[in-house]
């Protein structure tokens, strides 16, 4: 419940955490929100201790919909601007009031049309206004990123992708050091769906499959 997701962000807050990682499309936004308006009106915290990530979701992977969606998360989280914005995913829906917009048949209504470009100088006014002191991208292919660098008058702080011992994303790494761009890891302890990928053979012991 969302209270319960208050009481855990106070829970962290009072342990030391600062670096909270949230998205849209989680849902979570006003939980974290009040958490964290409670601890920054009490002098508890200040805003610059604290590092607050969200993510554009794919239904508003449209360049005219990027300002829209990030102040309704600033709006939720009850902060003037959040120090790492995120394209969360390289494919866009059509826009919908879904998050997850399907078709009569129950298939989901991608749209083909995304525009990487156009996107990501959306994303760069997010900086300039002030709402973003970061941005980045969650989830992209090097092809996909050597095609933003091309343009970008800001570039990517960092893509934030799955990575841990059964997916180590060796080339991907290698690609981010080279031109400067720090990956993030997600699932860094493991996956589900990876280790229902990777044990296609059945040769994964009874722990590793834990």
């Amino acid at each position: 419940s969302h209270d319960d997701i208050t009481k855990a962000v106070e829970y962290a807050l009072e342990a030391g955490y600062r670096h909270f990682d949230t998205a849209y499309m989680y849902q979570n936004e006003k939980a974290i929100g009040k958490a964290l308006k409670k601890w920054l009106d009490s002098g508890k915290v200040k805003r610059e201790e604290l590092f607050v990530v969200t993510k554009l979701p794919m239904v508003g992977n449209h360049p005219h919909l990027v300002e829209k969606y990030l102040k309704e998360s600033l709006a939720d989280l009850q902060l003037s601007y959040v120090d790492l914005y995120l394209i969360h995913k390289p494919v866009g829906f059509q826009n919908s009031k879904d998050l997850f917009p399907v078709d009569e048949n129950g298939h989901l209504k991608v749209d083909m049309k995304t525009d990487h470009i156009a996107l990501w100088k959306a994303m760069e006014a997010q900086v300039d206004a002030g709402r973003a002191k970061f941005i980045g991208l969650s989830d992209f292919t090097i092809e996909q990123m050597e095609r933003i660098l091309k343009i970008a008058r800001i570039r990517p702080s960092t893509d934030q992708i799955e990575c841990h011992l059964y997916f180590q994303r060796k080339e991907l790494r290698e690609w981010g050091k080279k031109n400067g761009i720090p990956l993030t890891s997600f699932a860094s302890l493991g996956s589900g769906a990876a280790i229902t990928q990777f044990n296609k053979g059945g040769n994964m012991t009874e722990q590793q499959t834990k």
